[in-house]
């Protein structure tokens, strides 16, 4: 059916590139064992702005509610001999990284483009369309369906089946619940077909362990090409030659489809010289960024590692504290207390226990935080009215929650004294009292740590700072 899609791509006004075509050619084969399409997951990864995934999908996606009716079935009757029950309307689901960014792209582009396309403005229109929100589709003449979401929560507008599931960013799914929505809602649809769109992300974006489910499909992807096997899933992976020179224009056209076409030589060259080297392989190249951990400057790394106590716990009634980054894409909320022998006890609560680790968006925090002060009997909940979860303040008073909130002065004390109890400095120190912090051990607070470093505030005091743009430290600013 690829060129059917690709005269679609030209009825809306931006014919395929030949990359494009080949994606289209290629996913959209009938398999004449079956009559059915060959694959019913297409993966798609290739650098930003490079591939033109948008443009793909948009014809991929109309063709989906135009094309599959009984003239398809009567051509796989004629071509292969079998008799197949017409397809009958379909049921389309686009998702990005939110539900706001999936309506976003669904309004500005994918039902601004239909409407300035001859679908819309020749008569007879070949499809209507809803706004309202939570419940926005484009409806076509033929019953089919087309509509934006987030994750499990709705299925192409029907609530119940699913043909069409466009996984679009898939780099920002820490884990495969998206997918696991849409599954079933296209258990019963023969001609279900699921796409996953990306690129491969930087370190300035996400944490190599927070894109786990595009990293896995990547891989078995590879392994049943590597096999030989030719259904089932669909493999496009633009990717640069491991060790090709990164800064070549040789390298950038083996992998950059769309260069020279829809993107600029000089534009590449200027992402180049202005993106670190490892986020610019990523998101250029395809190569997979690897985390290594900078000299640590706040405390030594075997300090930190020294304090580590996979038993350690608080004994009575902890403190909380809520964080979220200035995204507001991330948030925590964390631990301190004393332990029975008198030492500090500090760990991350959430995400990593009943909010899955790596999860995006702060929608969760405050209700989770409830359910932890509550259960735990908390003293109080701290939060610094200078950062983004002060907007949870009074929220939280709201529902009875104490909420402590520092000024500057208790935020240098508390730098002090976590440093202080680290035992960073206790040779060098005339009086330690003993006191120390002890820790679980987990990943996040740890990075926060070795990404940190102190700013002196004057008269003996610091803070914490990051020391870079890619840093986050809120784990560590929540535990402080």
């Amino acid at each position: 059916m690829g060129p059917k899609v690709a005269e679609i791509a030209r009825r809306l006004g931006k014919p395929f590139m030949p990359h494009q075509r080949l994606i289209a050619d290629v996913a959209l084969e009938i398999d004449p064992q079956t009559g059915l399409l060959a694959y019913s997951e297409v993966v798609v990864i290739g650098p930003r702005q490079a591939t033109g995934k948008t443009e793909l999908m948009l014809p991929v996606m109309t063709h989906r509610c135009v094309g599959f009716d009984q003239a398809l079935t009567q051509w796989v009757r004629e071509q292969l001999g079998m008799v197949l029950a017409p397809p009958g309307p379909q049921a389309v689901l686009y998702t990005a990284q939110t539900s706001d960014k999936a309506r976003e792209k669904w309004r500005d582009v994918h039902l601004a483009r239909l409407m300035a396309s001859s679908f819309y403005r020749k008569p007879p229109r070949q499809f209507s369309f809803r706004l309202q929100r939570n419940s926005e589709a484009i409806m076509w003449a033929n019953g089919s369906m087309w509509s934006p979401g987030s994750t499990t929560g709705k299925t192409g507008g029907t609530g119940d089946v699913l043909d069409l599931g466009v996984i679009d960013e898939a780099w920002s799914r820490p884990d495969n619940r998206t997918e696991l929505g849409m599954r079933p809602a296209k258990m019963t649809r023969d001609w279900g077909q699921l796409w996953l769109l990306s690129m491969i992300p930087g370190l300035a974006r996400v944490r190599p362990d927070e894109w786990k489910y595009l990293r896995a499909k990547r891989q078995l992807a590879r392994q049943r090409v590597a096999a030989g096997v030719r259904h089932g899933t669909a493999l496009f992976d633009f990717t640069a030659a491991v060790g090709a020179d990164p800064g070549a224009p040789d390298t950038w056209y083996t992998c950059m489809p769309g260069l020279g076409r829809t993107v600029r030589e000089q534009a590449v060259r200027e992402d180049f010289e202005a993106m670190p080297l490892v986020d610019f392989s990523a998101e250029y190249l395809g190569w997979e960024p690897v985390e290594t951990m900078p000299r640590w400057l706040l405390v030594s790394q075997d300090t930190w590692q020294a304090r580590e106590d996979p038993t350690s716990a608080p004994a009575g009634r902890p403190a909380l504290a809520a964080e979220m980054n200035e995204e507001r894409t991330r948030a925590w909320i964390l631990a301190a207390g004393y332990r029975t022998d008198g030492h500090y006890h500090v760990e991350v609560v959430e995400p990593g226990y009943r909010i899955p680790a790596g999860v995006q968006g702060v929608d969760w925090l405050e209700t989770r935080t409830v359910e932890i002060a509550e259960a735990q009997d908390a003293c109080t909940v701290v939060i610094d009215p200078r950062r983004p979860a002060a907007s949870l303040i009074v929220p939280l008073r709201n529902r009875g929650i104490d909420v402590l909130t520092p000024a500057q002065p208790d935020i240098a004390g508390a730098c002090g004294r976590l440093f202080d109890a680290t035992g960073e400095l206790r040779e060098d120190r005339e009086y330690d009292d003993g006191l120390r912090l002890f820790h679980l051990g987990q990943r996040v607070l740890t990075q926060a740590v070795g990404q940190a470093r102190r700013l002196d505030v004057g008269e003996g005091g610091f803070v914490f700072v990051k020391r870079g743009s890619a840093s986050e430290l809120g784990p560590l600013y929540g535990v402080t």
